[in-house]
């Protein structure tokens, strides 16, 4: 079976999603040929910008994502049934590979770009792989086209999400999250951090958006009572920053590392006291099923596509949020010194944890909605 899955790098859950299918997928299917596109940067010089755009606010300003966002919801204005931008590449690409099922794992790359496909390729299936939590305002009206066999969403809230939007006759079936294999293994191993301080997680993204120095100034004061692990993706820039901070103010243990594979983030989600990022989905997706106490990071406004985590995670009480450097510490000083709270809320973690019906998902992927389930 020939399969193509169409992603972008505007976030990390999107391509974190599109390359855990192709690795399952290359289990499941091994005589099979799996081929991971992002569409969006190499089909047209308009679609790479927007992308670039939307990493950049993300970096810089998170408040202009209110903005941002809001304009991008009409973006299929520009596909009327097909696309205008990147036409001809998607076009040549889906001759050159024959794919007999595209999966899109970006709200941006279903309608129009699932129009065209069958347009090119009459009966080819087509599957959205949608990534948030749940639904309402920040859902993108983006992830839907009737062009779709089916709608694979991780949680129940956004299977009622597509119903409420009228798309009653599309399967859309909650088989919960897929994570790259060495990811999951981890998940199953009893955590190997035998250390006696809490070890508290700054996270940041693929493009490595983060807030580290104005935080690690505010957990100074703890210094002797946590140990703070910094990631700072792939930029260089921000790891020479932690380390500089961390060669002026050793009192405080911290450890800053750059981009992380799969199996040493599913570790890091098992040993974290806590994780503090931004409200993303994959992050709030892994740190769900490895039972992980998250912390959002709300600095520079809530992203409206953010908002859906955080609407999950307040309908289970298990959601925390800073807005500043100093609300960080108060957290930890209050867990440190009242840990039946920190207990309480790491037991509902817990309770919350996500499930994956692998059989499901196999079976929708290679053999069709009807033998999902």
């Amino acid at each position: 079976m020939r399969i193509l899955i169409f992603t972008s790098s505007g976030g990390t859950a999107h391509d974190a999603a599109a390359y855990a299918l192709q690795s399952w997928l290359r289990r499941w299917d091994p005589d099979g040929e799996v081929w991971v596109e992002h569409v969006l940067e190499n089909a047209s010089i308009f679609t790479r910008a927007g992308v670039a755009l939307y990493n950049w606010i993300q970096r810089h300003g998170p408040w202009m994502h209110q903005i941002y966002w809001r304009v991008v919801e009409f973006e299929d204005v520009t596909k009327p049934g097909t696309l205008l931008a990147g036409r001809f590449y998607v076009i040549g690409l889906l001759r050159r590979f024959q794919p007999d099922l595209l999966i899109s794992t970006h709200p941006h790359i279903n309608r129009g770009h699932f129009d065209l496909a069958r347009r090119v390729l009459p009966g080819l299936r087509c599957i959205t792989c949608c990534t948030e939590l749940d639904g309402g305002f920040g859902f993108s009206r983006n992830w839907l086209s009737r062009r779709a066999e089916a709608f694979w969403t991780l949680t129940p809230e956004v299977s009622q999400e597509v119903r409420r939007r009228d798309y009653r006759a599309m399967p859309a079936p909650a088989f919960g999250p897929l994570f790259d294999p060495a990811f999951e293994e981890v998940l199953h191993q009893p955590n190997s951090d035998c250390q006696d301080l809490p070890l508290l997680v700054l996270g940041a993204g693929a493009n490595g958006a983060n807030n580290h120095i104005r935080l690690l100034d505010a957990l100074l004061p703890l210094a002797g009572r946590i140990r703070v692990m910094a990631l700072c993706g792939r930029r260089a820039a921000a790891f020479d920053q932690v380390q500089g901070w961390a060669l002026r103010y050793p009192q405080l243990a911290v450890e800053a590392l750059g981009f992380q594979g799969p199996a040493a983030m599913a570790r890091i989600y098992r040993n974290a006291w806590a994780m503090v990022a931004r409200p993303g989905a994959r992050t709030a997706t892994e740190a769900l099923a490895a039972g992980c106490v998250m912390i959002f990071n709300g600095f520079g406004t809530t992203m409206p596509q953010e908002l859906l985590a955080r609407r999950y995670f307040q309908s289970r009480g298990i959601d925390s949020c800073i807005r500043r450097p100093v609300d960080l510490y108060r957290i930890c000083i209050k867990w440190l010194e009242q840990p039946h709270h920190y207990a309480q809320l790491k037991a509902r973690v817990h309770q919350h944890r996500l499930a994956t019906d692998h059989e499901a998902i196999r079976g929708l992927l290679l053999k069709g909605s009807h033998a999902a389930g």
